[in-house]
């Protein structure tokens, strides 16, 4: 009968005696793990199925403690398990020790797959952080990462610089083509800080067309360079040929420069970097200036 029901289960059944061999290993296991039952039972360490023998060591001792359902039970500990492949898969997990005449003689758990649960959790988290029309981070974002950003370097006492900028001529732009071009536009600018700053950097739309650039471990001179590069690499790449038609005035980018001295707060970072670049703005625009 037992072993009917543990053919049954929809989640994955696995059971190991005291010495961590896996002596029950269902259908819905060996399909998560892409392992054949065959080549389990009696013959795989548990530390095999968590990838390793030290992450089942964990587990064991969280069984043995008290904060997932009491002691000798887990119930929702989430972890991951490693196909025979070594993919993590991830899991929620739910185990009971086992006693026979009140000795110990192993451990039954319940292998819940949240591989698509969690891809929805990461698609969710994407959507509620990034601009869906520039695939940069969104506001919201720009300010969590900066806060961070200054809350770390003020601990390792590290440069920080931050890039502020918008599009000259854009509303201009954007009546005579339209709308729908004038996203294209916008998406280019996009597309121009994903593939030119460095993994480490972050792109943001702040909004409307006002863009940052977060520089971690950049000083001035360096963010400077970058900024010239963002600024020659969207002139070059200006799709739109001005020569036929004078009628279309050329966008161009505005840029304001600044580095962290000893602030604080974000606040007055960006406000240091948006003087800036109303400053490269009324300077007629198309350049950077540091503040």
């Amino acid at each position: 009968m037992i072993s009917n029901l543990i053919a049954a289960c929809p989640d994955g059944v696995i059971g190991v005696d005291t010495r961590g061999t896996v002596v029950i290993f269902n259908a819905k296991a060996a399909a998560l793990t892409r392992r054949k039952i065959v080549d389990v039972i009696g013959r795989l360490d548990i530390g095999q199925i968590y990838g390793t023998r030290e992450q089942a060591r964990r587990i064991k001792t969280s069984l043995y403690a008290e904060d997932y359902g009491g002691v000798g039970c887990l119930d929702g500990f989430e972890t991951t398990i490693v196909d025979i492949d070594n993919k993590a898969i991830p899991i929620r997990l739910s185990a009971v020790l086992i006693f026979d005449n009140g000795n110990e003689v192993g451990s039954v758990g319940f292998f819940h797959d949240l591989t698509n649960q969690k891809a929805m959790e990461e698609k969710l988290h994407k959507l509620s952080i990034v601009d869906g029309l520039t695939n940069l981070f969104n506001q919201r974002h720009f300010h969590s990462c900066l806060a961070d950003e200054i809350d770390r370097v003020i601990r390792y006492n590290s440069p920080l610089s931050l890039i502020c900028f918008d599009l000259d001529k854009f509303k201009e732009c954007n009546d005579r083509l339209g709308h729908l071009e004038g996203d294209n536009v916008l998406r280019r600018v996009g597309n121009l800080l994903n593939d030119t700053i460095r993994s480490t950097d972050k792109g943001f739309r702040y909004g409307g067309d006002e863009f940052f650039v977060l520089l971690p471990e950049t000083n001035l001179d360096q963010a400077i360079i970058t900024a010239e590069k963002i600024r020659r690499i969207f002139n070059d790449d200006w799709p739109y040929d001005c020569r036929r038609s004078c009628v279309l005035p050329r966008v161009t980018l505005s840029l304001g420069v600044v580095q962290r001295k000893d602030e604080t707060s974000g606040v007055i970072l960006i406000k240091r970097a948006d003087i800036a670049m109303y400053h490269a703005k009324n300077q007629g625009g198309d350049r950077v200036v540091a503040g």
